[in-house]
């Protein structure tokens, strides 16, 4: 039985990401991709719509549970995002490709 309530935090992801600055984002058939500062991207395959502005935000955490990944950003915002599946949803390449993180 899972539990409802926070998302915890996204213990494998946020020492990866946390410090990186969002240049970009675009959604575009179901995939949202956030483009880093530092030339590292991040694609979502995401449940719904995602229409937040973190442009020029920095990543401070992720948190996750079932299909809520949150990101929680240096300026104390947070942004939702609702994920396609619990699994297999997320996968960062850093700047040169090179796989850094999926899931």
């Amino acid at each position: 039985m899972k539990k409802k309530g926070k998302p915890m935090r996204n213990q494998k992801l946020t020492p990866i990401i946390a410090g990186r600055t969002v240049k970009h984002t675009k959604q575009t058939d179901g995939v949202l991709q956030i483009e880093f500062n530092d030339g590292s991207a991040m694609k979502i395959k995401t449940g719904a719509a995602f229409t937040d502005s973190i442009v020029g935000r920095t990543v401070k955490a992720v948190r996750q549970q079932a299909t809520e990944f949150d990101l929680d950003f240096t300026d104390g915002t947070s942004a939702k995002i609702t994920l396609a599946e619990e699994t297999s949803s997320v996968m960062l390449r850093d700047h040169k490709g090179a796989m850094e993180y999926a899931d």
